[in-house]
């Protein structure tokens, strides 16, 4: 008789076999360095298009890290915060300072870490107070940035040369032509009637009539001066005569006023006359 196979107790020891040889592969990959590894962070004001978080920081060319984590801070000022993780013998000092480079052709960027001088306080760092790595622009990614904006002048320019061909296109239509050969005759004809007219008119008389205008303006103020002058003379003549007229007429008014009342008094006399009364029968 054949033995029976148990496929569950195979199953499991090829699940278990397999497992040992992952974690064999891992330990043997593991990079035991990251629990010796030191928190940083740095700032950069440029853009980090072309850096990912496990991008490599290097010092002097040798790997000694890499970036954990990017953000954006905007407070104070708007920028890109780096967080690295570096080699714990490796001493970041106050003259060290972080680039951004490429990284072959590939145009993924890395940290570059320098140093001005190897004097210089070394940085205490923390997990909750990480030392701040200051932070220089790099020429490349300078250069490169103006490369691209100078692509993109060129593109700018090129379209502005498009619509400056298409507008000259639109100029060689006969009927623009024509238009533009109208205006220029129309132009043509004002310019040679602006020039006769300048041409017939007298600088002479114009110079004369300024010479005589003054002597005129002084001729017409002098009457007008005389005119007013014989006005107040006749209205003070006219007061005179209204005064002496005034002092005339006084002496009537009152006389008038006499008669009125004599005539007010003796009104019976007026009605009746001067004839008396006959006398009666016994007298």
């Amino acid at each position: 008789m054949n033995p029976r196979i148990n496929y569950t107790l195979v199953g499991g020891f090829v699940i278990a076999l397999v497992l040992v040889g992952l974690f064999f592969i891992g330990w043997l990959t593991k990079d035991n360095r990251n629990a010796d590894r030191l928190l940083y962070k740095t700032y950069f004001y440029d853009s980090v298009s072309g850096l990912n978080e496990r991008a490599a920081v290097k010092y002097r060319g040798v790997p000694v890290g890499y970036v954990e984590k990017i953000s954006l801070i905007s407070d104070p000022t708007e920028r890109v915060r780096l967080m690295l993780r570096l080699d714990s013998d490796l001493s970041i000092r106050s003259s060290t300072y972080a680039t951004l480079q490429y990284q072959g052709i590939t145009g993924l960027l890395f940290v570059e870490l320098q140093s001005t001088a190897p004097q210089g306080d070394v940085l205490l760092t923390s997990e909750k107070t990480p030392a701040t790595i200051t932070s220089q622009g790099s020429r490349l990614v300078e250069m490169t940035e103006k490369i691209d904006q100078a692509i993109q002048n060129f593109n700018q320019l090129t379209h502005s040369l498009n619509n400056l061909t298409q507008q000259l296109s639109v100029l060689t239509d006969q009927t623009v032509q024509q238009q533009l050969v109208d205006l220029l005759a129309s132009l043509e004809q004002l310019s040679i009637t602006a020039e006769q007219r300048l041409n017939a008119f007298d600088p002479e008389v114009y110079q004369q009539t300024a010479r005589q205008l003054p002597i005129y303006l002084e001729q017409l103020q002098n009457n007008f001066t005389k005119e007013l002058q014989q006005m107040g003379q006749q209205l003070q003549h006219l007061s005179e005569d209204t005064q002496a007229s005034s002092r005339l007429l006084s002496p009537l008014l009152l006389q008038a006023e006499t008669l009125a009342e004599q005539l007010r008094l003796e009104s019976n006399t007026w009605l009746r006359g001067n004839r008396t009364q006959p006398a009666g029968p016994n007298q």
